[in-house]
């Protein structure tokens, strides 16, 4: 049986499994499906349709499947959140459910939400991500795989963030940022790639002198956006990681960041 504390509020058809523990003063809502080993460490509130991953450990304050901060959502709606394995949620942390009937707000694996950070209604959040304290991520948008938001940081509804990328604290952005690159300001622009989180990942060097060179054309070159991505395809090797950056840039909808002067497509 799950170890629940007698404070904690356990409604009628939770689905909890057996190694579970549930601290002092927490709820969780008749709709909530936890799977083994995860932890409420007290005071917490999951509710909604949710569906969490077995690891999960959850610090006080967390909430995780209320409705989303938009005039539309409503209680009527049938939305979701599902959530993998091995995530950390630290205090006052919030995930909010999609705002559409069918629609989720999905987290990967293995993944860190500092204090007060907030992932909005419809995200999608990818594996490895680490949320800083206080960073937010808008409605709709998207992070990937491996990428850092460092404190402050705020993400506009409907963009996307790339594979590792890193982006500085107290930064605002309303544009998509291409994988591999560091960025920082208010849409200030990429400052340079994200050499010390490749190594650290274990990509070649080759891959890094490849994005080096895909950062000097995109960035510093002067070309547009379009000029810089067939010059990237002509002059910088083919390799995985700049396949990913070009399909990135080409089919972004809210159009990438460059450099802080900017460029025009």
């Amino acid at each position: 049986m799950a170890t629940i504390h007698p404070s904690a509020v356990i409604s009628p058809g939770a689905q909890l499994a057996d190694s579970v523990e549930v601290g002092p003063l927490c709820f969780i809502g008749p709709n909530v499906k936890i799977g083994a080993h995860t932890r409420l460490l007290a005071q917490c509130h999951i509710t909604g349709h949710t569906e969490i991953g077995e690891g999960n450990t959850f610090y006080p304050f967390a909430t995780v499947g209320t409705l989303g901060q938009d005039f539309h959502a409503s209680e009527k709606t049938l939305s979701y959140v599902r959530i993998g394995d091995g995530n950390i949620f630290r205090e006052a942390s919030t995930v909010h459910a999609g705002t559409e009937d069918g629609t989720e707000t999905v987290i990967g694996s293995n993944c860190m939400f500092m204090n007060c950070a907030h992932v909005g209604h419809n995200v999608k959040v990818g594996n490895g991500v680490i949320l800083v304290s206080s960073a937010v991520l808008g409605g709709h948008s998207q992070v990937m795989d491996h990428a850092i938001l460092s404190g402050l940081v705020a993400v506009h509804q409907f963009c996307k963030v790339g594979r590792y990328v890193m982006l500085s604290g107290g930064s605002v952005f309303s544009k998509d940022i291409p994988p591999f690159m560091m960025a920082e300001g208010r849409n200030g622009g990429i400052k340079m790639v994200n050499v010390i989180g490749m190594q650290r990942a274990g990509f070649s060097q080759e891959s890094i002198r490849a994005m080096r060179d895909v950062f000097k054309l995109f960035v510093r070159s002067g070309l547009n956006i379009s000029n810089a991505l067939a010059k990237i395809k002509s002059d910088v090797p083919q390799l995985p990681e700049v396949l990913e950056f070009i399909e990135f840039c080409e089919t972004s909808k809210r159009g990438v960041l460059c450099s802080r002067e900017g460029h025009r497509d």
